[in-house]
């Protein structure tokens, strides 16, 4: 969200919300910005007067809170239920650079397959499954493309062997070529790609191809739905393979 927390609070303020329901927008932020996070009735409290948002008795917010039935509380404070992100959102105006309301655990590429990893990688997937969702099937072909495209390159530089997919100029090849590369066709030498994933992976090359050349072709959710699962398992086997998930210290 580029959307500093002063200006959102701005936002907020010129709302007609109730106390809770401006409470419960300054939480969706946090949540925001940080899935899952829990903030106290007091916390809430202290922002909505710090930022002249509202002057609510701390007791009396927190059984607004309750009867909103959109947090579960805990001893942490109250943390948001994942179907009320959507309604709180739909309770602000447009907002400039925030992104629509996803749930990526159940979305095409569900999060615990890229979460960790790097940040522009998870960037790209939370865009690839936000265009997915919302309808938006050209936008999410593309996506699925540079996904691949870099996920691909992190295995090959992981592997000291990125001089195989560059060219004469030492510029990276695009997916039709790496996924040439990366399924051992034509003489290549290929890499540890289970068959379903070396499956998944040419049919996207098709699909990329099309969406970045055929001007008269779009995309439509059957052509990323049709190999939706291999592309998880593809995803998957490149991540692992690149060595691209973050350790816990």
């Amino acid at each position: 969200m580029h959307l500093s927390f002063d200006v959102f609070c701005e936002v907020v303020k010129n709302s007609n919300g109730t106390n809770a329901e401006r409470a419960l927008a300054v939480l969706w932020y946090f949540d925001h910005q940080q899935p899952g996070i829990a903030k106290t009735a007091g916390q809430l409290t202290k922002v909505l007067g710090d930022h002249h948002i509202g002057t609510p008795n701390q007791t009396a917010l927190a059984d607004a809170i309750r009867k909103t039935k959109l947090a579960n509380e805990s001893k942490g404070g109250f943390s948001l239920k994942p179907g009320s992100r959507k309604i709180i959102r739909d309770w602000l105006p447009d907002l400039d650079g925030v992104q629509p309301t996803t749930d990526h655990a159940s979305a095409y590429l569900p999060e615990p397959i890229w979460k960790s990893t790097r940040g522009y990688i998870e960037e790209v997937c939370r865009e690839l499954n936000g265009s997915f969702h919302h309808g938006y099937y050209n936008a999410a072909a593309v996506m699925l493309r540079r996904l691949l495209e870099t996920l691909i390159i992190e295995v090959y530089e992981h592997l000291n062997r990125d001089i195989e997919i560059k060219d004469g100029g030492g510029n990276y090849l695009m997916l039709s070529d790496l996924a040439e590369r990366v399924c051992g066709e034509n003489g290549h030498k290929g890499i540890n790609l289970g068959r379903d994933s070396k499956k998944a992976l040419k049919e996207a090359r098709s699909l990329g191809n099309w969406s970045a050349h055929a001007r008269r072709f779009l995309t439509h959710a059957g052509d990323l739905t049709r190999f939706q699962a291999g592309m998880r398992l593809l995803v998957q086997e490149l991540v692992q393979i690149a060595d691209l998930v973050r350790r816990k210290t």
